[in-house]
């Protein structure tokens, strides 16, 4: 059984949960409204956002400081944030680009990306101490989150284009970069992806890093917002303003890596002010920041090709028009221009 056909299985009885709980505003597609009609907007999250997603914090807060009621929900993968959403209990899903197109492909289920935040991988390949290079990962273990998902796939795209033998490594699932971390400093894998800023923290506690993805893999959309269908349709004026605030913050984020920094103080713990602010040069370094949205056809036209490349997609992948609807981010750029 495929992880899609398990998901529609498993949305199957958790909306016939949704249902019995009554019509209690808080479902059915529509922008619920509290009280004196304040709309309510339920994002679920396929993770904490880390170091490296600072501005969906942003974002949540100028959209409360716009009388918008945020109602979030964190999942361990894509997969949760989507099972979420079909059911009813979001109106969108912040979530890895190439699993909203995983979905579409392997169920038909209706639902688009919109925007993206995150336009290059910041993933840096940690390794323990007595990994030096990457053709030291042939042989021994590589912890990801879940099969398919980027840490799988771009760790394998970057092996590969860098001379390693795939097929002579272990892939373990392990999960999110904390899990793989841990498991790094236990010696339980040898290697493992982290986001830039997590993969400098482990480094000063005694890893290796390895290999910045960045370097071999550019134009990749890993991250953004999705929504079913029905839900546009129902709440495209609302969507909108979603959207807007959501590129707003992403070039807030370009602009002020101070006030970046001093927010992740807030947000995210665990974190050298070394790490921090090496991270966001990296950032700035791979233009990971998505200041026109995302949606762009050199972007999502390569982060198909690579994922065909490792074979998570086949020829048989849909076309862009039936997972993507850049009419939201296109309405932004045209009243607020294009970043040169």
């Amino acid at each position: 059984m495929s992880k899609w056909m398990a998901i529609a299985l498993a949305v199957a009885g958790l909306a016939t949960t949704v249902a019995a709980c009554g019509d209690d505003g808080e479902t059915g597609g529509a922008a619920a409204t509290g009280d004196g009609g304040k709309k309510t907007l339920r994002v679920a999250f396929a993770s904490q956002p880390d170091f490296t997603q600072v501005m969906n914090f942003k974002w949540l807060d100028d959209l409360e400081a716009d009388g918008v009621e945020v109602k979030t929900s964190f999942f361990e993968s894509s997969q949760d944030a989507f099972r979420a959403m079909i059911a009813g209990e979001a109106d969108m899903a912040v979530a890895g680009i190439v699993s909203a197109v995983q979905l579409v492909q392997e169920t038909g289920e209706a639902v688009k990306v919109v925007a993206v935040d995150l336009q290059a991988p910041d993933y840096l390949l940690m390794g323990t101490q007595d990994m030096k290079s990457l053709p030291d990962m042939e042989g021994n273990r590589i912890g990801i989150s879940t099969p398919g998902d980027i840490s799988d796939t771009l760790t394998r795209v970057v092996l590969r284009r860098e001379g390693v033998d795939v097929d002579k490594v272990r892939f373990v699932e392990i999960g999110g970069t904390s899990a793989r971390m841990a498991a790094l400093q236990s010696n339980q894998i040898q290697g493992g992806a982290a986001h830039a800023a997590e993969g400098l923290a482990a480094a000063e506690n005694g890893l290796t890093n390895l290999f910045a993805y960045g370097e071999s893999v550019p134009d990749y959309a890993q991250h953004g917002i999705i929504v079913s269908d029905e839900w546009l349709g129902k709440n495209k004026e609302f969507a909108q303003q979603a959207v807007d605030g959501f590129i707003d913050s992403i070039r807030w984020a370009s602009e002020n890596k101070a006030e970046y920094i001093e927010l992740s103080r807030d947000k995210v713990e665990g974190l050298s002010d070394t790490a921090r602010e090496q991270a966001y040069d990296i950032f700035k370094d791979i233009n990971m920041f998505a200041l026109d949205g995302g949606m762009d056809d050199k972007v999502l036209d390569n982060t198909i090709a690579i994922e065909k490349e490792v074979g998570n997609l086949g020829d048989d992948a849909p076309p862009a028009s039936d997972w993507a609807d850049s009419s939201l981010v296109e309405n932004y750029l045209e009243r607020e221009g294009a970043q040169p």
